[in-house]
Parts: structure tokens; sequence; C-alpha cells
């Protein structure tokens, strides 16, 4: 990890989450899309809009003992994986995408992490400008145009043009989380708030729904949720170091090495 110093000149602030109120868990609730479809506990998020003026205060309660205390409710901890079948050959098991169904409560917990987290990663800019998926007011016509445009400069100014392009499968599967812990600690994650996001990546389990059948349920070592709301902000911040990192003196006085990440999970 000692590399991360180089990659960033300066120490970030340590991050405190601000407590929930009724109010922002109301909103949260609110905003959730009104569907029968539910997890394990088979409470949907259309339960929980028609009962909101009566769960949002003990909600607001249980959700602020768990950002003081750095402890993920394990209940929240379990999901249903639904294989959505990409393309090629339906008996291929790589030729589909795990889609996590979490329990409607966690969705109200991770939204609040996340919106803490992506303001302190945000207000901070602590995200590279290199990466354009997961973020506002971007997309790949965006990527696309900076890297053709890149490329016209640099040859107009007589450059040599370097690409490395690569695909990584299953990105959010590979996802290392004592690593991803360490990066998001030296990004001012730290005390308290380290704990939560420690304690929310531990003791996963999961189980595959297909065809109306139920697995048994397994545990998760690796990877962030294809599904979740957490899920995708995790990895870019996992992924964040990574155009920093490149070697750019390596591709010499008179080369421009382009480095863009379009990366989707």
């Amino acid at each position: 990890m000692s590399y991360l110093s180089q990659a960033f000149n300066c120490p970030f602030t340590n991050l405190v989450f601000q407590n929930t109120s009724t109010g922002e868990n109301e909103k949260i609730i609110r905003s959730l899309p009104g569907k029968n479809s539910c997890g394990y506990d088979e409470i949907s998020t259309r339960i929980l809009k028609a009962s909101v003026s009566f769960i949002s205060s003990p909600l607001c309660r249980i959700i602020n003992t768990s950002l003081n205390s750095g402890v993920f409710p394990t209940r929240l901890k379990y999901s249903v994986i639904t294989p959505l079948h990409k393309n090629g050959d339906k008996n291929i098991v790589s030729n589909y995408r795990p889609i996590s169904l979490l329990t409607s409560f966690s969705k109200i917990f991770e939204r609040i992490i996340y919106s803490r987290l992506l303001t302190h990663f945000t207000s901070n800019k602590i995200f590279t400008d290199s990466q354009f998926g997961f973020r506002k007011k971007s997309s790949t016509d965006k990527a696309a145009y900076k890297l053709i445009n890149d490329i016209l400069t640099a040859l107009n100014d007589k450059q040599f043009v370097g690409g490395i392009l690569f695909d990584l499968e299953k990105a959010s599967d590979c996802v290392n989380h004592n690593i991803l812990l360490a990066k998001m600690e030296y990004y001012g994650v730290k005390g308290v708030i380290h704990m939560l996001i420690k304690s929310y990546l531990a003791d996963r389990y999961q189980r595959v729904k297909f065809n109306s059948k139920l697995s048994n349920w397994d545990k998760i070592n690796i990877g962030v949720l294809q599904g979740s709301i957490l899920g995708p902000l995790l990895f870019f911040i996992y992924v964040n170091d990574l155009p920093s990192s490149v070697p750019y003196t390596l591709a010499g006085e008179n080369s421009q090495l382009l480095c863009l990440q379009t990366i989707q999970v």
C-alpha cells in the first residue's frame, strides 16, 4: 500500500458520520420503488412504504446505534442470489450475472452509509477524474471523447501514443476485503466508520434461487454484492488509485501514456 502515499500528495480528513433523522429515513423509504419482491425476510419495499410513518422513528434509533457502534446488523447480511442470463449458452454458468436480492431494511441502511461516503470522497476530491463509471453527469461517451481528444492532441504534438486495454472479468467478485479496507483507511475512513464498513463486509451469507429452488446458505469471503447500493461505490473506491499508480515515466520523454477507467460490474 506504500504507493498510495506517492499517488496522493496529502492526508485526508478523517470521516465522521452524521446521525440520521426520521425525516431522512422517510425520504429514503418513499424514494424506494414500491415492489412486491423481497429478500429472505419476506418484507417488500411496498410494505415499508405503506408503514413508513410507523417505523421511521424506531428505525432511526436502530440505524444511529449502528452508526455509533460500528456494527452492521447481522440479519441484514443475508442475500438471495438470482442468476440473470447475459448471453450465450444458458447451460454455462459463466454466462449468468448474479443479482443480489437484499432485505428492504438493508437498502435503507446502505443508502445512508452511501450518501455519507460519497459526500466525503467528493468534497475531498479523492475520486480520480479518469473514472467514468458510477459517477453523476458522466458516461462512456465522455470517456470515448477524452480518449480520442488525448490521442489526437498527442499526435499533433508528434508524440508516440500507447494504450493498454484490459477487461476485468467478474470485477465485483474480485474485490479483496482487506485491501479495500486498507485503502479506505488511507482515504480517511477510520475509527468507528471503518469498523462499520468492516462489519458490513464480514460474515455475509448468500444462497441461490433458481427455478423456484433454493440452495443452502454459504458464507461470502470476497467481493462486493451486485445489486446492492454500496457495491458499485465500494468497487469504485477499490480501483480509484489505479490511474495514479501507473508509472507514466515508463512511457518515455516523447511519449503519451493514456489511462481511462470505464469499468462496469
